[in-house]
């Protein structure tokens, strides 16, 4: 079904259609996708859009927005070349005046392994991802401190992937520079917003989904059939980072300057989603190894790693991954190492580690991670207390058996 960007705008999220009315904004990579849809949204709010795009989809997508009634430019622009971008600053002022909004959306995207990659491949997705925010922010702030207000959107990738080492490394490189960037600005009206949009449907991520899925153990249609939010049974539309993007920079931008945001809770804000929960963390029965009939600590234990183990299935699948190894990381071993040791000692009660109540100690600071951690993708404030409550239960069955051993 169709998405109409402009009702989206203006019915659901309650933005005025001047509410960029005498503003000049410049959006990279605006010849599809996410940009294309970026462009058109700021265009049908009053801005003046500048589209820079390699490709001649740029020159599209000036007709298609002039047709739609806004007020857009094509600029074919290497954002990855100082001369490209030097350039685009010039035509910009020349027909706009100074900037204000810069989205810089242009991304090269290939997959492959870090080890079959070529060179070439890596210096080209660094130059066009990572170097072309750099000249692009360079090239426009001095405009933005000069009147004393502005937002750059820089968009960034949150989520790992294998097979997609370079793009990830670029994008996590942009955030970086991004929050340096906000640090260099201070609080003077110019707001600098590293914006993960989400899991979105775009020309991009389709390019590489063939590549990507049996890295993940799927067919390409599975994988394009993920979602981050219950909102979406798939991908997100582009329409609605486009529409996240907007709002953001209208009413979040100050709350949000130099942090990492990511476009579902962006929407939750605005009120098209109803819930923020990115990442589902808690498990569907929370502490259900807190109401087992069992007072033997150590099957406590053994069903609190089972109930750990269930989280982790229930995340995103690419996700889980980086989950089970934050876990090994953190607890010194993984969950299954966990699980063989408890289950030997619920059948040989002297075959206790010497050093166990050190490695209980890790599993403590574990979970004491995890109310802290679940706070990066959701501000939800009733999971948070519950995520809270369950954690301390968590612990405090950990500490009881250190204890026992210790008498």
């Amino acid at each position: 079904m169709a998405i109409n960007l402009f009702s989206l705008l203006t019915d659901d999220l309650k933005l005025d259609k001047s509410s960029f009315a005498g503003q000049v904004i410049v959006v990279t990579g605006a010849g599809r996708g996410i940009g294309l849809q970026v462009a058109r949204a700021f265009a049908f709010l009053g801005g003046k859009v500048i589209l820079s795009e390699l490709f001649e989809t740029g020159r599209e997508a000036e007709q298609q927005i002039r047709a739609e009634g806004g007020d857009a430019l094509f600029v074919q622009t290497d954002v990855s070349d100082s001369e490209a971008v030097s350039r685009l600053a010039s035509i910009t002022r020349e027909h706009y005046g100074a900037v204000s909004v810069l989205i810089n959306n242009a991304i090269y995207i290939q997959e492959a392994a870090v080890v079959d990659m070529p060179v070439d491949r890596w210096d080209r997705t660094i130059a066009v991802n990572l170097r072309g925010t750099f000249l692009t922010c360079r090239e426009f702030l001095p405009d933005m401190i000069g009147q004393h207000r502005g937002t750059i959107l820089n968009l960034v990738s949150t989520d790992a992937m294998p097979g997609l080492g370079a793009y990830i490394a670029s994008k996590q490189g942009i955030t970086g520079l991004s929050q340096s960037l906000a640090l260099e600005v201070g609080d003077g009206g110019v707001h600098v917003i590293p914006f993960a949009p989400g899991m979105v449907d775009t020309p991009g991520i389709r390019s590489v989904a063939e590549g990507l899925a049996p890295r993940l153990g799927l067919q390409t249609e599975q994988f394009l059939s993920l979602s981050l939010n219950a909102a979406y049974t798939g991908l997100m539309p582009a329409e609605h980072a486009a529409a996240a993007a907007a709002y953001l920079t209208l009413h979040l931008a100050e709350e949000f300057h130099g942090q990492v945001v990511n476009g579902y809770e962006i929407l939750v804000r605005a009120g098209l989603l109803r819930s923020a929960n990115d990442i589902p963390v808690v498990p569907e029965e929370p502490g259900k190894a807190m109401q087992s009939d069992q007072g033997d600590l150590t099957q406590q234990l053994t069903m609190i790693l089972v109930e750990t183990d269930e989280e982790f299935n229930r995340l995103p699948i690419f996700v889980r991954p980086m989950a089970r190894q934050g876990f090994k990381s953190k607890a010194g071993e993984s969950l299954a190492d966990w699980q063989r040791l408890l289950a030997t000692l619920k059948n040989d009660k002297s075959a206790v580690p010497a050093n166990l109540s050190e490695r209980l100690e890790k599993l403590v600071q574990y979970y004491r991670d995890v109310p802290k951690e679940t706070a990066r993708f959701t501000r939800d404030a009733e999971m948070l207390q519950q995520v809270a409550e369950l954690t301390k239960q968590r612990i405090g069955v950990i500490e009881k058996l250190r204890e026992g051993l210790r008498a």
